[in-house]
């Protein structure tokens, strides 16, 4: 995590938040984060990985850390297999992004997690809250993750962690 994407967190950084010369990049990012939550939600778990950059890393504030496409890949393939009638929605919201280059950024989003197994629909109760703190990095035309690491902020009494993360990594 970088310097400025730590500051996210502590709420250091200074503005602007929203950077108007920037508003393509950042709405390009803004899309980025709600395909990741698109791609677990409607089961493309295989596919999250692409979002990463080659040698981009998912992990938590507990230091458990998928390095690499191949690592988070397996990390969603083994999440499936533990719980296939998975049913969830990942809202993302209060996006901040700081552009710390022209190809790079941090950002930090909360997630709202609504989850669990059976037939829709499901009682709705909030499972987990956490904040994530990001690094983008523009790949070609394209903004991608260059890590991403979760903080939790609330967990529901029903929360089951189905994602083990540095696993085989």
């Amino acid at each position: 995590m970088t310097a400025l994407a730590g500051s996210l967190v502590l709420g250091e950084a200074e503005g602007p938040w929203f950077d108007h010369v920037r508003i393509v990049d950042h709405q390009e990012i803004a899309a980025l984060v709600a395909e990741f939550a698109w791609r677990i939600d409607l089961g493309e778990t295989d596919r999250v990985a692409e979002l990463f950059t080659p040698e981009g890393w998912y992990g938590r504030e507990d230091g458990a850390r998928s390095i690499g496409r191949e690592a988070i890949r397996d990390a969603y393939l083994r999440r499936g297999e533990g719980s296939p009638g998975r049913i969830c929605r990942h809202l993302f919201s209060n996006l901040r992004i700081r552009f710390e280059t022209e190809d790079t950024a941090a950002g930090l989003s909360t997630l709202t997690l609504f989850a669990g197994d059976g037939t829709v629909p499901l009682r709705a109760e909030v499972a987990l809250v956490q904040d994530y703190v990001d690094c983008y990095e523009r790949v070609g035309d394209r903004w991608l993750f260059a890590s991403r690491e979760t903080r939790r902020l609330f967990v529901g009494a029903g929360f089951q962690d189905v994602l083990r993360l540095g696993v085989g990594s």
